[in-house]
This record gives structure tokens, sequence and C-alpha cells, in this order.
């Protein structure tokens, strides 16, 4: 995580590329110096060759006579003044060249880590956060500190050192007109940092609505299926409508403060041009300015005018990038709420002994979802967890998991605190099967084989035929490399389930979690998924949460969760004896005993 603000952070990121922008900044420097230089040869044509005035002493030396050989002086100067135009030319290449790569290199390392930091932030602020505005800050907020770079590096950078140097030739040259020149400059000040607050303040308005329409219109994309269900089209356009009307009316106000900007820097440089103009003509005719001096005043005039009327384009970009900015440093500054104590150890072994020892939990102070919760998962038996809806059996789930830590009480693995254990280890030996599956975009045998880390097809087949899925797999188009398509919504429930289990199969766990496995699916495909979950829980600890009581009749110990406490606890047989909530349950799901089909699991 990077701390100490937004200027510490960014000069992480900057150093490694220092070489390039170094030699970006030398480029332009060197480019500032020749836009110094442009106007002197167009100087010495107007006062040495038109009116033949004798050329200073020291260039007697490396420059025609403007008397004798007045042509071959004007071939030099003209000559001089096509260079310096190539060498402008070359110099803008290799400076463009040199911030545009290493915006690019910056932007990939802050992107990736940016990345990295995220994933590895808890659950609990994933649920508090809408995917796509994370998104659109590893995108969009990104992007503007790249312009930021390109934008001090090719507009800034070099303008200023113009400015600077037209400056002090200017004094050097006259001193009194020179100071006159410079009066424009604490106005064009005052006004670059007014418009810059008001910027500031607009894209920061702009950016939030943006973050928000793309978050929400990624939701609804991602649920397309639940609007065209309940035909929710129009709906959704109405609510797309109002997003997209509250970013228009922030870009519309930031649009309008930019465009004062420009006009506003454009009226001072105007009025300062011609003031100078004027004053010059009058210090010509004096006889105490040459009309050459007042070419090269103007020339630098137009010269520090341009690079303000730059400034003034370049406000937004500044704007954007210093909003952007902070939004990344919003999120960098989060922390972790599961993390690895500085402790944390990675046992040699693991034994699959997993327990919840007295355990309390609730996701706000004031707010208790379990209470003096104990059980314990051992290898080669499996707990079912059994309840009604929002009784606590998925949070059971994610504490032994460690996607939250207990309130109250103790989560061990083989004798040991979670918060002992390194995370990594941990999410590696306690794999878990969602009642949703979380299928990737890519051909079914990676989806497997994202289960364990290094994982090839030949690995992943390997687990399909020990979860006995193999012949659903080769029945599909094209096998293996069948693509499943977004969120896997190109498979059946029953297929998402059976590769999730194929998947856990593949992995190291020791410990599996599944979470209401056979929730909606026919007798036939359950009947499979069944024979599936038994042989990926043979050999491990399994604790299996489910709804309908049919699948998990057969587990060696069925727990009873009833608002966050167990109330029973024994076999099937023992509860449907006993009555109580489990009895309730069970005469509830319409089933007096259980089907066939599902005794073959305890087989």
């Amino acid at each position: 995580m990077r701390t100490g603000g937004t200027r510490r952070w960014l000069g992480e990121y900057l150093r490694p590329q220092w070489r390039g922008l170094s030699g970006g900044a030398a480029v332009m420097g060197a480019r500032a110096g020749v836009l110094v230089l442009l106007p002197w040869p167009l100087k010495f044509i107007v006062d040495n060759v038109i009116f033949r005035r004798p050329l200073a002493s020291w260039l007697t030396t490396v420059l025609p006579d403007p008397v004798s050989h007045r042509f071959a002086l004007l071939n030099v100067l003209g000559a001089a003044m096509l260079l310096l135009g190539l060498l402008d030319a070359v110099l803008v290449y290799l400076g463009n060249r040199l911030f545009l790569s290493n915006s690019q290199r910056i932007g990939a390392a802050i992107r990736r880590d940016f990345f990295a930091h995220l994933q590895r932030l808890s659950l609990d602020f994933h649920r508090r956060h809408m995917s796509g505005e994370l998104v659109s800050r590893i995108g969009g907020d990104v992007k503007a500190v790249q312009d930021l770079i390109v934008a001090v590096g090719i507009d800034l950078l070099p303008h200023l050192l113009t400015i600077g140097g037209m400056l002090a030739v200017m004094l050097t040259m006259n001193w009194r007109y020179g100071l006159m020149t410079l009066a424009a400059a604490p106005l064009l000040a005052f006004v670059a940092r007014y418009f810059a607050g008001r910027i500031r303040g607009a894209v920061r308005k702009l950016r939030k609505c943006e973050g928000f329409q793309g978050g929400a219109t990624q939701e609804t994309l991602g649920n397309i299926q639940l609007v065209h269900a309940f035909a929710r089209e129009e709906h959704e356009d109405l609510r797309f409508a109002e997003r997209a009307r509250a970013t228009l009316e922030a870009g519309l106000l930031a649009g309008r403060i930019q465009a004062g900007f420009a006009p506003a820097m454009n009226l001072i440089i105007a009025v300062a041009t011609g003031v100078i103009a004027w004053y010059g003509a009058v210090l010509v005719i004096r006889g105490t300015l040459t009309a050459g001096d007042l070419l090269v005043f103007l020339a630098y005039l137009r010269g520090v005018a341009a690079p303000a009327r730059q400034l003034a384009k370049a406000g937004r970009v500044f704007g954007r990038a210093s909003v952007a900015m902070e939004r990344i440093d919003e999120y960098w500054r989060e922390q972790a709420t599961i993390a690895d104590a500085p402790n944390a150890v990675t046992p040699t072994q693991c034994r699959g002994h997993m327990e919840l020892r007295a355990v309390s939990f609730g996701y706000r102070p004031d707010q208790c979802v379990l209470s003096d919760i104990s059980l314990t998962l051992e290898r080669g038996k499996t707990v079912a967890l059994v309840g009604a809806t929002g009784s606590g059996k998925s949070t059971v789930a994610g504490l032994l998991a460690r996607f939250q830590d207990p309130t109250l009480g103790q989560v061990l693995l083989d004798g040991r605190d979670l918060r002992e254990i390194r995370l990594r280890y941990l999410r590696t030996r306690v794999a878990l099967v969602p009642q949703e599956p979380m299928l990737f975009q890519a051909p079914i045998w990676m989806n497997i084989a994202y289960g364990r880390d290094g994982a090839g097809r030949d690995e992943a087949i390997g687990a399909a035929v020990a979860a006995g899925i193999d012949d659903m797999i080769e029945g599909l188009a094209e096998g293996y490399d069948t693509i499943v398509g977004e969120r896997g919504l190109t498979l059946s429930g029953g297929q998402r389930q059976c590769i999730a289990i194929a998947r856990a199969m593949l992995s190291e766990a020791v410990v599996v979690i599944l979470d209401e496995p056979s929730s909606s699916l026919d007798a036939l495909t359950e009947q499979r998924l069944m024979r599936a979950l038994r042989l990926l829980a043979k050999d491990r600890a399994a604790l299996m949460i489910a709804h309908r009581l049919t699948s998990v009749a057969c587990a060696d110990l069925i727990l009873v969760l009833d608002r966050g406490r167990i109330v029973q606890r024994g076999s099937h047989a023992q509860l449907a004896a006993q009555g109580g909530v489990y009895g309730n349950l069970w005469r509830a799901s319409g089933s007096p005993e259980v089907p066939a089909s599902l005794r073959l699991v305890a087989s």
C-alpha cells in the first residue's frame, strides 16, 4: 500500500523512470534554447541586411560583413533560420517520444499495483463499492495521471523554460521595456489560479458522476437476464437517463468554466501585446530601440503568449489529474481488514481439523449474526449445516475461509488460530464451492485449472475425471475447450456446479465448504452432483450448507442453526425423531424419507 500522500506515491513511480524523464527534460530544455534563438536571424536581417547597420564587434569574425557581403549574410541568416526550425522539429519529436513512452510505463506500473492493492482489500470493502467504480479508477483516473505527466513534460516544462529565457534576454536588451513586458505576468497568474480551483471542483464532481454511472451501468448489464425476465428495460432506460443527465450537467459545468479560462487569458495577452507594441514603436522612433530589437521583443511576446494560451488549454488536464490522484489516493489509503499478522506462519503440514470454538460474530457492533457457535470438522467426515434463510449458515462458511474474523471466540485449523496462519496458505487448504459458482470467460479446462497455481490442461482433465464429470464435459460442443460465457451463463446451473467441484478437486484443499451446491437442481442432475460431492469430500473435512434437507440427510453430523445459534445436533434419524426445528424443516420440505438416488451418496 502506498502511503504518505499523493506526491509521495506518485514520486515512487516517477523515480524508476528518472533516466527517460531526465532525458526528456534535457531535450525540452534544449528546445527552449532553440525557441529563444529563433527570432535573432530575423533581427539581423532587418537591422544588418536591410538597414545595413554594422555588426557587433564579436560577430564580425563569424558573420559576413553586411556592407560588402550583404547577400552572403542574408544566405547565412536564412540557413540559420532553416537549421533552427529543423532542430526544433527534431527536439519536439524526441521530447514527445520520451515523455509519452515513459508516461505509458508509469501508468502501467500504477495500474498494475493499484489493481493488486484492490484485489487484496477485504470483501467488506468490495461489498461497499461497485465494481464499475473500481474499474473507473483503474482506467480513467490512471489515464488522467498519465496525461498529467505528458502535459508537464511536453507543455509546461518547455514553455516555462522558454518564457524564462525570453524574459532574461529582454531584460538584458532593454530592462525598462522588459519590465513593462513582465507587468502582465501577475494578472495572468491570478486568472490561472482562479480558474484552476474552479476547474478542479467541477472535474471532481464530473468524475464522481462518471464513476457512479459506470458502476451502475455495469451492474445493470451484469444482471441483464433479470432485466429481461421482469421486462424492466424501460425502467433501466429511465435510470440510465437520470444518471447520464447528472453526468452531462457536471460535464457542461466543467466545460463552461474551461471555456471561460482561455478567453480571459487571451484578453489579457491581447491588451498587453497592444500596449507593448505601441510603446516599442515609440522607442524605435526615438532611436533608443532598433527595428530588429522591436521584432525580437514582439516575437518573444508572441512566444510568451503562445505558452500561456497552451497552459490555459491544459487547465482541464491538470484539473482532471488533480482529482484523479485524490481518488486513487483515497483507495490506496484503504487497508484490508483481513490480512496477515506480522507473526503469521505457514504450517509444514495440514491435517484438515477445523474448529469453531465459542464463536460470535456481527457485521456491525450493534448486530449479532452468530452467538456461541462451536463445531468441529474432521478429515473424512461430512458435517451439514441447515436452517432457515438468514440463520447465519453462509456466515459460518465465511469464517472458516477467513473472509471475516469472529467478534468473540476462535476459528482453528489443526489447533492454530486462523489469524496466526498466512492467508495464502489457508486459502489453498480450504476450498469453497458456492451456491452460484464463479467462472471466467475462458475454456472449461482453464476454469478448472484455476483451482491450483501452475495447473495445466492435463491436470484439469484429471480432476474432472476424478470428480466423475468427464462425460458431461466431453458431451459439450468443444469439450474441455468450450468457451464459458461471461459469469458462466452459457452453461446450466448443474454444469457450473460440476466445474466448481472439479476445480476444488484439483486444489490442495483438505477442507471443503459446499454452500448449497444442489440448490434448484432437478433430481437427475442432483444425483450426479451429489456423487461428485461424495468424491470431493472423500479424505477431506467437509461442511455442507443446504436448504434442501434431502441433500444432507446422509451427513455424519447435522447442525441446525436458528437465529444465529446451534439449537440441534445429531444424525438425520436422531433429529427427525426429536422434532423441533429440524423436524419442522423436514416436514416443510415434503420429503418423508431420503430418496434412494441420494442414499447412494452415503454408500
